[in-house]
């Protein structure tokens, strides 16, 4: 099993490694996606996983990846920035928008 090289990476919108795509970018997030990438999984995992049609963003967080969007909301709101924490913050604001069902009369 190999480890990532980071020197090895191609990166633009669209990351790719030894002329494989990896991910693609559309709002940021690529040191902190790249970085996990290489500290949690091996080349050969990786790309199994995605050429079984899995997405870049699921396979990492299969091993607790918070994509960097979230982290801020997730500190501001005082959650643990981990996907645990991310469900509780979408449950609770979904939970404050409810409106609670009409009552008739009868």
């Amino acid at each position: 099993m190999s480890k990532f090289i980071k020197s090895e990476f191609s990166v633009g919108e669209y990351a790719a490694y030894g002329g494989k795509f990896v991910a693609r970018f559309k709002r940021g997030g690529r040191a902190s996606f790249l970085n996990f990438l290489c500290s949690k999984f091996t080349v050969e995992e990786y790309f199994a996983q995605l050429d079984r049609g899995q997405a870049p963003l699921k396979i990492l967080e299969s091993k607790g990846y918070v994509a960097l969007q979230f982290r801020k909301f997730l500190k501001e709101g005082g959650y643990p920035i981990s996907l645990e924490g991310l469900s509780s913050m979408i449950n609770a604001r979904i939970d404050a928008r409810a409106i609670p069902w009409p009552r008739t009369a009868g």
